[in-house]
């Protein structure tokens, strides 16, 4: 017992003094231990504890060595010696710290490691890989650990679970850093997914072909992993041999592997010309440490040995990478993350995309919805991409505020505030630099309109003093004025790098020195790359117009004569900012109104959609309500109706009226601040009138959906849940479970108190008209159920509680319910795919979850949703905002088609252009209404 008890105390000396460059020599004898069986598995045990101290002491040289590793180690999982099993579930964390990517060393890391221990959790760790954004590369090292998860998947019996680790092969396949990353893992998965091509399923044929297209694609000529390690290692043994020809074999060989994996440590990331630069002391200074015992070093030499030996590194890497160190020069970047992708939902929407801002630059980011670009800027602001400068002050101006209710402006602020500026003398001078006005400084954030509270975000950020700042969608809520206030303060931000979001192409015009493209070449369903324009947005569009023409707008200017597309694509755009390209543009352009596609879009959305270019929207035939024959006659209005927020004495409105037809294609506009969404939410019900000022009626029998300005506002207990599984829950009691929030149709608590007093109505049973007049059948306490009784509903308006016409309203939603077909139409998943098909939601994201779909995805999905009960008035508060230019286009000819009316809250100029039919103008607390086209109209 004593001499293994002294070899294992050697052991664990040498590899605890090992050089961390000094991993990949040894860990052979490691293999070798851990393939030892018997002995009462103390061999076995030992090696496993050995590799936990590399892995620990040397993460970064022993993370390249797990391929061969992992397969071991389950191996000893798997031993029939609980000791070993318990030493190999013990050891796997450890090797996992060795992880750089993000996403596998912290999101998924509790689900992989439980799946490597108990194989019946392998279906939950694949779908929880499904269901992962990734913004990092994976590597040979998180392949490691994710391929036997996804071998055994592929192998089960299990019908789903084979489907769902073939495209989780797929994506990871997709998502490999470099060839050489997947190859070791090509021989174990080629033969299953052969195997699989003649699956008795033909989706699981399907997924299947496409998973051995991304593996082929991923492998490409299978490069070996070691292959640039092999060459840099005999190049600098031989260059060593040269100026030093005594030097022993060993010692050759020695200083050829550590200095290999020294400068695949140093340079085998990032590709940076400083780390070039500092790579040639570095490897010199190993080089003659390691000598400086064993002959007299030649400094020259040695010197000379490094230098080619890093210019040997930079020979071997891709092409791609060479040019960029070619180009980039002195350049001073803030951000300079190399190779990320963005993958989520079974799709890779970014591969090998580059982000490098220059410091002091305002880039704006460009191209459809759905190509992750709010997704990218979340990560951004969580710095969790692999080489995101964690000292780098970073704020995010979000596209929505989130705050509870009963929250005032400048406590909100304080709240926000990075330590040590939550003074009230600092709040009082943000909000002044903002020119945020006093009587809103006590309001609460919930009742300030978007404008404001897009200021407010502005001074939030301005207290935390950001080095980079990232903007979504900032313009949405924004009328001209404040669009043009946010435009001087972010151009007067000196030294800050900004990376913008938005689909207003003046604003982006205005900003923005530089144009970020999501370029996936035309080809729809392609992972993007960026390409960098170092112009503005008017300059990117004279060189790029037909990429230009696709990108949505908020006005429909003319398309500007310019460069053709012939001879712009002879201009090779890059992140140096190539003379020619911005030579080919005349400097008048920034003056130029930059083109819009949007219009373009409209004149042709027709043929769009029938070519499969445009994903359509096609809304039910709604019928007409009971008593209504002709387009011209009222179904909604408001009297004499005025509104304040208990916070504040001032009325937002004041006896404002308006008259809604099935006719109306009516248009809400006015500054921020007037009362917009105010006025929109008082007509549906959403908001409630001050007590006894004003009327707001409703025909008894019109059927209504309300789509908020916030997508996630309809979606905020959804977002875990699929598109199929949301609309299932929305509707499963034949109802519109978001209608009966309303605060005009919800009982309060204190309005449920009453109706158990004596002799309160609690129901409403039944409806009949007598004189084109609606009566109502209603249920006292006191009285036995059949001792019913009926009046008119002008009667029991005066006669009863606020809260019998609730149960009025409620009483109408379900005979409106019934009479739509809503109430007996089934909501199976067969049925609901079919109808979110009509709103070009397929099956992959209906499927999905709902957390995954980008803004207009959502905005699409809440849009279909309030579609399902076939509503007579559709109301929408900002409905294009996370819209592309294809989606606002197919909203637009879906409006003007729908049989139904239309009211809705937009700053978009040529959507409004396009829908309306009058203009209610909302203005120092009044409604004008300005007709500009018959009724008829559409």
């Amino acid at each position: 017992k004593k001499f293994p008890d002294g070899a294992t105390s050697a052991a664990g000396a040498m590899i605890e003094g090992l050089s961390t460059l000094s991993v990949k020599p040894v860990v052979g004898a490691l293999y070798e231990g851990l393939g030892v069986v018997g002995g009462g598995g103390r061999v076995r045990i030992e090696c496993l504890q050995l590799a936990g101290i590399l892995a620990t002491n040397a993460p970064g040289t022993m993370g390249p060595c797990l391929p061969e590793c992992i397969p071991l180690v389950m191996e000893c999982i798997n031993d029939s010696n609980a000791k070993v099993q318990t030493a190999a579930e013990e050891a796997l964390p450890v090797l996992c710290s060795c992880v750089q990517n993000a996403e596998v060393a912290s999101t998924l890391k509790d689900f992989i490691l439980l799946a490597l221990r108990k194989p019946d959790t392998t279906i939950e760790c694949v779908e929880e890989v499904l269901m992962t954004t990734f913004c990092n590369p994976m590597d040979g090292t998180s392949l490691a650990f994710m391929m036997p998860i996804i071998i055994r998947g592929i192998k089960d019996a299990n019908y789903e679970l084979v489907k769902k680790a073939t495209v989780c092969a797929s994506n990871l396949c997709a998502l490999v850093k470099a060839s050489s990353d997947i190859a070791p893992f090509v021989p174990l998965l080629m033969p299953l997914l052969e195997n699989n091509k003649d699956h008795s399923s033909p989706v699981i044929r399907d997924v299947t072909a496409k998973a051995t297209a991304a593996l082929l694609e991923g492998a490409g000529d299978l490069v070996d992993s070691a292959k640039r390690h092999k060459v840099l290692a005999e190049h600098v043994r031989s260059s060593l041999s040269a100026v030093h020809p005594d030097l022993p074999a060993a010692v050759l060989d020695y200083l050829g592997d550590t200095s290999a994996s020294l400068l695949e440590e140093k340079l085998g990331g990032v590709v940076r010309v400083q780390f070039f630069r500092n790579a040639v002391p570095q490897l010199a200074g190993w080089i003659t440490s390691c000598l400086g015992g064993v002959v007299s070093v030649d400094a020259d030499g040695v010197n000379a040995v490094a230098a080619a030996a890093v210019e040997k590194f930079r020979d071997e890497l891709p092409e791609e990478s060479r040019q960029m160190l070619a180009k980039s020069g002195d350049k001073d970047f803030a951000l300079d993350m190399q190779n990320i992708i963005l993958a989520f939902a079974g799709r890779v929407l970014l591969r090998k995309a580059d982000v490098r801002f220059e410091r002091g630059h305002r880039y704006g980011l460009v191209g459809q919805n759905g190509t992750g670009k709010t997704t990218l800027l979340n990560r951004l602001a969580a710095k969790d991409i692999n080489g995101f400068p964690q000292e780098l002050r970073t704020w995010y101006i979000r596209h929505e505020v989130l705050c509870d209710d009963g929250v005032d402006v400048r406590s909100f602020l304080k709240m926000k505030a990075p330590e040590g500026r939550q003074e009230d003398a600092i709040v009082e001078t943000v909000l002044s630099e903002v020119n945020f006005p006093d009587e809103f400084k006590s309001t609460y954030v919930n009742s300030l309109s978007g404008g404001w509270k897009m200021r407010m975000s502005v001074a939030i950020s301005m207290m935390h003093q950001p080095e980079l700042l990232l903007l979504d969608e900032p313009t949405n809520h924004l009328d001209r004025e404040a669009v043009d206030w946010l435009t001087n303060h972010l151009l007067n931000l000196k030294g800050v790098t900004i990376a913008v979001v938005s689909h207003d192409y003046d604003f982006i015009d205005a900003v923005c020195t530089d144009i970020t493209h999501y370029d996936n070449g035309g080809q729809l369903g392609k992972p993007c790359k960026f390409v960098y324009y170092p112009m503005t947005f008017s300059e990117f569009q004279r060189l790029k117009p037909e990429v230009a023409a696709g990108l949505p707008r908020v006005d429909h200017a003319p398309f500007p004569t310019g460069a053709t597309p012939s001879e712009a694509s002879e201009v090779d755009p890059s992140v140096d900012g190539s003379t020619s390209a911005a030579a080919s543009v005349t400097s008048d352009t920034q003056s130029e109104s930059a083109t819009s596609g949007l219009s373009a879009t409209f004149a042709k959305v027709d043929e769009m959609i029938a070519a499969g270019l445009i994903l359509p929207m096609n809304f039910p035939d709604p019928g007409k309500p009971e008593g209504i024959r002709t387009f011209r006659k009222p179904v909604m209005t408001l009297k004499n109706v005025s509104f304040k927020y208990p916070e504040t004495e001032r009325f937002i409105l004041q006896d404002v009226e308006a008259t809604l037809t099935l006719g109306s294609r009516a248009v809400i506009v006015g500054g921020n601040g007037s009362g917009k969404s105010t006025f929109l939410k008082l007509l549906i019900g959403d908001l409630e009138s001050e007590e006894g000022q004003g009327e707001a009626w409703k025909h008894h029998a019109l059927r209504l959906s309300y789509v908020a300005q916030q997508s996630l506002h309809h979606l905020e207990e959804h977002v875990t849940n699929t598109p199929i599984q949301y609309i299932q829950a929305r509707f499963r009691q034949g109802l519109d479970a978001e209608v009966a929030k309303l605060k005009s149709i919800a009982l309060t608590d204190e309005e449920k108190e009453l109706m158990d007093g004596a002799s309160a109505i609690y129901a409403i049973v039944g409806r009949t008209s007598k004189g084109n007049k609606p009566w109502y059948e209603y249920q006292q306490r006191g009285k036995m159920k059949q001792e019913t009784q009926s009046l008119p509903l002008s009667e029991i308006t005066l006669r009863f509680p606020p809260y019998v016409q609730k149960l009025i309203k409620n009483y109408d939603q379900k005979a409106q319910a019934i009479e739509s077909g809503m109430a007996i139409r089934p909501i199976t998943e067969a049925e609901v795919l079919k109808h979110l098909a009509d709103f070009g939601i397929d099956q992959q994201l209906a499927f999905g979850k709902i957390r995954q779909m980008s803004g207009g995805q959502r905005q699409r999905l809440v849009i279909c949703a309030a579609f399902w009960s076939k509503p007579h008035v559709i109301a929408l508060d900002e409905p294009t905002n996370y819209l592309d230019n294809d989606s606002v286009a197919a909203l637009t000819k879906a409006l003007k088609d729908f049989k139904g009316a239309v009211v809705t809250v937009s700053e978009n100029e040529a959507f409004v252009a396009e829908i309306s039919n009058e203009k209610w103008v909302v203005e120092d607390g009044k409604v004008t209404c300005v007709h500009l086209r018959s009724a008829k109209a559409r």
